[in-house]
């Protein structure tokens, strides 16, 4: 008898129902149809982000110097975030002005990305509407910081080149006309960045999580798969216990390598966020 159907895009992807050890599971989570799952976990690393920036703000505005882990660490990334994201990318001069914004951004991606490391729940940031919807904040930030510095026309003119060509009429048609596709292109760049955005963090992550689920599913599929029953009935079931330490081992590695991985994109995501700030606000031509 073959073994029970496995999907390895299962655990990664949104659902209505989570699937908790020992086979026990939870539904209903849905609405007209529409899963609910990720909008759970949303809302769980909202909370989370949000009340762990108001307990530190509550912490640091008397001046003290850090105390306790927790302290220390969201200190730590808030430092990092603004020395390493919002001066280098957005600049000196207004990095203090987008380090809520950018520090809110960088902890709740990475909040979203570790919640794909607890077996039972799920990044929310392998959904491509997850991501999606962040790109679209940071469109939002990044247009309207430009508009803000230059002014509506002004902002819209930043994108065409400037470019003289001497000669007679054929050559400045020339100039016009290469202007014109220059400016076209800048024009689709600035949605092509947003798409870039939400496509990198929802590929690398989906990715991750799919290769661990795939290399345990190795361990199922040995043991279930209808081959390997006839050879465990005659006592012959040697390669499962070869194939299990083996996929164990390796996705203890990965492990720690897909918890590197959740907060090197969560920084991309962010540090990319900030440089296409400092563009807009002051762009190269």
């Amino acid at each position: 008898m073959a073994g029970k159907k496995i999907d390895p895009f299962s655990h990664v992807v949104d659902s209505d129902h989570i699937e908790l050890f020992g086979g026990l599971e939870i539904h209903g989570l849905e609405y007209h149809g529409i899963p609910l799952k990720f909008m759970l976990f949303i809302a769980l690393c909202a909370v989370g982000v949000g009340g762990g920036m108001v307990w530190l703000a509550q912490k640091m505005k008397n001046g003290d110097p850090p105390r306790g882990k927790l302290w220390n660490l969201l200190e730590a990334l808030l430092f990092f975030v603004r020395d390493k994201i919002a001066v280098p990318g957005v600049g000196e001069h207004d990095a203090n002005k987008y380090l809520p914004y950018l520090t809110t951004l960088f902890l709740f991606i990475f909040a979203m990305n570790l919640l794909g490391m607890i077996p039972f729940m799920g990044s929310p940031t392998a959904s491509l509407a997850v991501t999606g919807a962040l790109a679209l904040v940071s469109f939002f930030v990044i247009h309207i910081s430009g508009i803000q510095q230059m002014g509506a026309v002004g902002y819209l003119k930043s994108f065409i080149p400037h470019i003289h060509i001497e000669g007679g009429p054929v050559m400045q048609l020339l100039g016009r006309a290469i202007t014109v596709g220059i400016a076209l292109l800048e024009y689709a760049t600035a949605f092509i960045r947003a798409t870039v955005l939400a496509v990198r963090l929802f590929a690398n992550m989906l990715a991750g999580h799919t290769v661990l689920f795939m290399i345990l599913m190795f361990i199922a599929m040995v043991a279930n798969g209808s081959p390997y029953q006839i050879a465990f009935a005659a006592g012959k079931g040697w390669l499962y216990y070869l194939v299990t330490p083996f996929s164990v081992l390796l996705v203890t590695a990965l492990s720690v390598l897909e918890l590197f991985i959740a907060g090197l994109q969560a920084f991309i995501f962010t540090f990319l966020t900030a440089v296409f700030i400092g563009l807009a606000k002051h762009p190269a031509h």
